[in-house]
C-alpha cells in the first residue's frame, strides 16, 4: 500500500494535535505535545503544531508554530508544504491524530512531493493500528491470547456471526470516526439496534463483534521502546471493577495490588512483544484481561499512543515518560536521552519504582445535569460516563483511596453519607449488581450493613481483597468515633486520609477545633517526593505529596512564593479552558520571577508539567489540606478559583492573602434557538477601559463582528478588579449579522468576567496574549507595549474568520439524556472551523 521511500535528514517536525475534548479525550495529547516542545528544540529540530482546540497551549508555545485548523487532510498537506515538513510525529495526538495521518499517507500523490517521514510508527505498522483487525491478526500469530472475534459489513453478517458466538458479545466500530466505545450486548433483542448504532461511528461502517469476557480482571501496562528494540516498563495498573465497566469510570490503583508478580511479569514480556511487533519507536499502553481461575491472559486493547494513562503514569511515577517518548520518536536510544537537570542521569533507563500507592477516581456530571432538570442514565457498563478523574496519593490502599475521594467527589451529593444511609436495602442489592457513580460508597455501606466479604466478591466480581480495606476503613472510623478528642484515635485518623472536616462531623465540632488539636499534638503532615528511582537516586524533585510520617522532603520554595489551586477533576464544560488559564497563569507568573507552587489531583491537566511551576502539591482541594501546604511554604498570595466559594471563604476567615480567579461553574446558559446574543468584550487594566470586539453567539457557535465601538459607551461601567469582561445583551434574531446597534447600557444589558473558554478563543483569533495580560495587570506590570496593542484591537481589528463551535459530543450514547441537552454549559469541549462573511 505504501511505496517505500528514501528518507531525508529530519529537520522539521509536525506534530498533530488531538482535537477538541470528548469522553475519553480529555486533552492530554495537548498536554504533552506542549511538554515536550522545548527539548526537541534543544536537541535541534524545528517544530510545527496543527490542532483545532481553542483551549490548545501547544499552538501558543514559543518553541513552535501554531495552526489553529481544523484537522483535516487538506490542512495537514497544506501545512506540510507551508513548513517544509521532514517528518510527522502522530502519536502524541492520540487515535485521531493516527487515523488522521493514516488518510493522509493513503492520499498521497507524486505531485505532492516526498512523503514525510512517520516519527514513532512506520506506515504499514500505523495501518495495522489504525485497521486493528490485522494487529489482532498479528498478535494471535506471535501466540498471544485475544477473545474471539470478527468483522462484519452489513447486518446480515452480524446476524449469521451470532448463531456462532454466544452472550454477551461486545461490539465496537472498526477504524471509527471518532473515539472507539465498546458495546456489550446481553439481551438478543439489544442486537440489531447496537450494531446499527455502531456501523455508523465507522468510517468504513463495519463493526468489530467479539466475545465478551466480563467478570475478569482488567490490568493497564504502560512500557517504553527505542529503534534497537530495548524496552522499559514505565508502571502498570489494575481496575477495582471488573471487565464490564469501562476503565475509565472504575477506580483504578497503582501498583497492582492482587495480582502475582509471576502474572505481572508474563504481562510485562507480552507488552514487550507487542512493542516489537510493532516497530515501536515510544510509548505503548496494552490492556489485559486476567482469568484468576485459569490463569489465561487476554490482550484486549494496545494503543501505541499517547493516551490518559500515559499522562497518569507519569504523574504517579515521577518518570518523564512525555520527554523519552519524544525523543525515542526521533531515533535516541533509552542510553542516550537526554533529561532536565531535575532528573538523575540514569533516569531514562531505569524502571519505575512506586514507594506509594495511587488510587484513581472517577468523576461524574449526573448531579449537574438533573439540576438543570435534565434526567441521566447513572448505571455504569462498557460505555464512558465519567467526566474527569481525580488522583489520591498514600502509603496505603486506605489513605490513597479517601483521598481520591474527597479530591474526586467534594461537593457530590450521593456521596454524601445521609444519602447513603437513605439506600434501601433493594436499592442497595440493586446497585450492587447494576453499579451507579458512587459505588465505593456504596460498597462501605454495604460492610456497615453487615454483608459479607464473599457474598459482595460474588455479586460485584471486585478482588476480595478491597473488601478487606474498605473494612479496615469501616473499624477505623468506628474507633475514631468513640473517641472524641483523643490524639492518639487523630493521629490514627490522619495517618488513614481521613479530613479534618470529616473528623469534625464525627466529633460534632468544627474545622478549626480539629486543626488546633492537631497542632498542639505535633500531628502535622510530612511530604513525600515523587521520584521514580523512590529515594535510590538524588534527584531535584518538585512533585510531592502528604502523609504523616517522621520526615519531611519538601522544603519551602521562598518568601514570595504564590500558591495556585488548580481546576480538580472536573472536566466538564469549561474544565479543560480552566486548565488553559492556570496553565498560561502559571507559565506568566514563572516568566516574571516569581516563585510558583501549583496544588491539583488531575493528572490529565496540563497545570501538572513540570516545567510550569517550581513546585507541585498532588493533594486533594479541600480547606485543610490546602491550609497544610501554606502552613509548609507561607506564601505570599494564593489564587482561587472563583467557583471555589467555601474554600475563598475560609481562607479569608484564617487571614490568607487570596487572589481570586474570575470563574463560575460553567459556561453561562447560552441563547435561546430563535436568539442571539451578542457580546461587547472588554480589558480593564484597573484605570482604563479598552474595548476589543463584538462577538455573535448562536446556540453552538460563536462568531467574530467587524465592528468600531465607542469607547464612551463603557464609561458608566462599575468595574472592581483588572481583568477581561463582557457585556452582554440578546435579541430575537436567527440569522448572522456584521454589525449590531449598541443597547442601552443600564437596562438591556448585563455584566460577568469572560469565561476562560472565550479568553482562550479570543488570544488566538486576535492574536493577543489575553490571557497573559490579564496575570500582567493583576501585579501591575502592564506596560505601555501591552495598552497600545490593547488599543489597536477596537480601531484596527485584524482576526481570522474562525469560529467557536460546541462539539459534537454523542450524550445520547453516553448518558441517555431525557431530552436535549444545552451545550453551551455542558459541552465536552469545543473546536474551530472558519466562516464565510455573511449577513441575513
Amino acid at each position: 500500500m505504501y511505496k517505500k521511500i528514501v528518507e531525508k535528514p529530519i529537520e522539521n517536525i509536525l506534530f498533530i494535535g488531538g482535537g477538541e475534548t470528548d469522553f475519553g479525550l480529555q486533552g492530554e495529547s495537548d498536554a504533552a505535545i506542549y511538554q515536550v516542545l522545548p527539548i526537541l528544540n534543544s536537541l535541534g529540530y524545528t517544530t510545527s503544531v496543527i490542532d483545532d482546540n481553542p483551549y490548545s497551549l501547544a499552538i501558543e508555545s514559543p518553541a513552535t508554530t501554531g495552526f489553529l485548523r481544523p484537522l483535516t487532510v487538506e490542512n495537514v498537506k497544506a501545512v506540510l508544504a507551508e513548513q517544509n515538513i521532514d517528518a510527522v510525529l502522530p502519536t502524541f495526538g492520540g487515535t485521531r491524530a493516527l487515523r488522521l495521518w493514516d488518510q493522509v499517507l493513503a492520499e498521497w500523490r507524486p505531485e505532492n512531493g516526498p512523503v514525510p517521514t512517520s516519527l514513532g510508527l512506520k506506515p504499514s505498522q500505523l495501518h495495522q493500528v489504525n485497521d486493528g483487525r490485522l494487529l489482532f491478526d498479528r498478535i494471535i500469530d506471535a501466540g498471544l491470547n485475544v477473545t474471539a472475534s470478527a468483522v462484519v459489513k452489513n447486518q446480515e453478517e452480524a446476524s449469521e456471526l451470532l448463531r456462532e458466538m454466544e452472550l454477551p458479545l461486545v461490539v465496537r466500530a472498526h477504524q471509527p470516526i471518532q473515539t472507539t466505545t465498546r458495546q456489550i450486548i446481553d439481551r438478543l433483542d439489544d442486537f440489531d439496534q447496537v450494531v446499527s448504532q455502531v456501523m455508523g461511528q465507522s468510517l468504513t461502517h463495519e463493526v468489530s463483534i467479539a466475545k465478551a469476557i466480563n467478570g475478569l480482571k482488567e490490568i493497564s501496562v504502560l512500557v517504553l521502546r527505542d529503534r534497537d528494540g530495548n524496552c522499559l516498563k514505565v508502571g502498570s495498573s489494575e481496575d477495582m471493577d471488573p471487565i464490564g465497566i469501562h476503565s475509565a469510570d472504575s477506580l483504578s490503583v497503582a501498583p497492582v495490588l492482587t495480582v502475582s508478580d509471576q502474572v505481572l511479569q508474563q504481562m510485562r514480556a507480552q507488552s514487550f512483544l507487542i512493542a516489537n511487533l510493532l516497530g515501536l519507536q515510544g510509548v505503548l499502553h496494552v490492556q489485559f484481561a486476567f482469568n484468576e481461575k485459569t490463569g489465561d491472559i487476554y490482550v484486549i486493547k494496545v494503543s501505541p499512543y499517547l493516551d490518559q494513562l500515559t499522562n497518569r503514569m507519569a504523574v504517579m511515577t515521577g518518570y518523564p515518560v512525555m520527554l523519552v517518548a519524544a525523543q525515542l520518536a526521533v531515533g535516541k536510544l533509552l542510553t542516550e536521552v537526554v533529561l532536565p537537570n531535575a532528573f538523575h542521569a540514569k533516569t531514562a533507563i531505569m524502571e519505575p519504582v512506586m514507594d506509594h500507592i495511587v488510587v484513581k477516581l472517577p468523576v461524574f456530571s449526573f448531579g449537574d445535569m438533573e439540576a438543570t432538570g435534565t434526567q441521566v442514565s447513572r448505571q455504569l457498563n462498557s460505555v464512558q460516563k465519567s467526566v474527569g478523574s481525580a488522583l489520591g496519593f498514600g502509603r496505603t490502599f486506605v489513605e490513597a483511596m479517601e483521598k481520591a475521594i474527597r479530591s474526586a467527589h467534594f461537593n457530590n451529593r450521593s456521596f454524601a453519607p445521609k444519602y447513603m444511609a437513605d439506600v434501601s436495602d433493594d436499592e442497595l442489592i440493586q446497585q450492587l449488581i447494576h453499579p451507579q457513580d458512587n459505588r465505593v460508597l456504596l460498597l462501605i455501606e454495604a460492610l456497615r450493613r453487615g454483608y459479607e466479604v464473599d457474598e459482595l466478591a460474588e455479586l460485584t466480581n471486585i478482588d476480595e481483597f478491597y473488601f478487606y480495606q474498605l473494612k479496615r476503613l469501616l473499624a477505623i472510623e468506628l474507633s475514631v468515633d468513640q473517641q472524641p478528642g483523643d490524639a492518639e484515635a487523630l493521629k490514627m485518623a490522619k495517618k488513614s486520609g481521613l479530613s479534618d472536616g470529616l473528623l469534625a462531623r464525627f466529633w460534632r465540632t468544627d474545622f478549626q477545633s480539629i486543626r488546633q488539636l492537631a497542632r498542639a499534638n505535633d500531628i502535622i503532615p510530612t511530604y513525600k517526593a515523587l521520584e521514580p528511582s523512590a529515594g535510590e537516586f538524588p534527584e531535584h524533585a518538585r512533585q510531592f505529596f502528604a502523609t504523616f510520617e517522621e520526615e519531611n522532603e519538601s522544603n519551602p520554595v521562598c518568601d514570595r512564593s504564590v500558591v495556585i489551586i488548580g481546576p480538580g477533576a472536573f472536566r466538564m464544560g469549561d474544565g479543560a479552558s480552566a486548565g488553559y488559564m492556570t496553565s498560561v497563569t502559571l507559565s506568566e507568573l514563572h516568566r516574571l520571577k516569581y516563585k510558583t507552587i501549583i496544588m491539583n489531583n488531575n493528572a490529565a491537566d496540563p497545570t501538572l508539567l513540570p516545567h510550569l511551576s517550581d513546585k507541585q502539591y498532588l493533594e486533594p482541594l479541600e480547606t485543610s489540606d490546602v491550609m497544610s501546604v501554606i502552613d509548609r511554604e507561607n506564601p505570599h498570595a494564593v489564587l482561587v478559583p472563583g467557583n471555589r466559594k467555601k474554600l475563598i471563604a475560609a481562607l479569608e476567615d484564617l487571614g490568607q492573602n487570596v487572589i481570586v480567579f474570575p470563574k463560575e461553574k460553567h459556561h453561562p446558559a447560552g441563547p435561546e434557538f430563535s436568539q442571539s446574543e451578542f457580546v461587547l468584550n472588554l480589558f480593564y487594566d484597573g484605570k482604563d477601559k479598552f474595548p476589543l470586539i463584538i462577538f455573535q453567539h448562536q446556540p453552538g457557535q460563536i462568531r467574530l463582528l467587524d465592528q468600531e465601538i465607542n469607547p464612551n459607551f463603557l464609561a458608566g461601567l462599575d468595574l472592581q478588579s483588572p481583568g477581561l469582561y463582557q457585556v452582554i445583551w440578546r435579541v430575537d434574531i436567527n440569522q448572522w449579522v456584521s454589525q449590531v446597534d449598541l443597547p442601552n447600557l443600564s437596562i438591556d444589558t448585563w455584566l460577568r468576567p469572560m469565561p476562560y473558554g472565550h479568553i482562550a478563543y479570543l488570544t488566538k483569533v486576535l492574536k493577543m496574549p489575553l490571557g497573559r495580560m490579564v496575570v500582567r495587570a493583576w501585579i501591575g506590570q502592564l506596560n505601555a507595549a501591552d495598552r497600545q496593542l490593547l488599543a489597536e484591537v477596537n480601531t484596527n481589528p485584524n482576526f481570522e474568520r474562525l469560529a467557536l463551535m460546541a462539539s459534537a459530543t454523542d450524550y445520547a450514547l453516553h448518558w441517555k439524556p431525557d431530552h436535549w441537552v444545552d451545550t453551551t454549559r455542558f459541552e465536552m469541549g469545543a473546536r474551530i472551523a472558519p466562516y464565510a462573511d455573511e449577513e441575513g
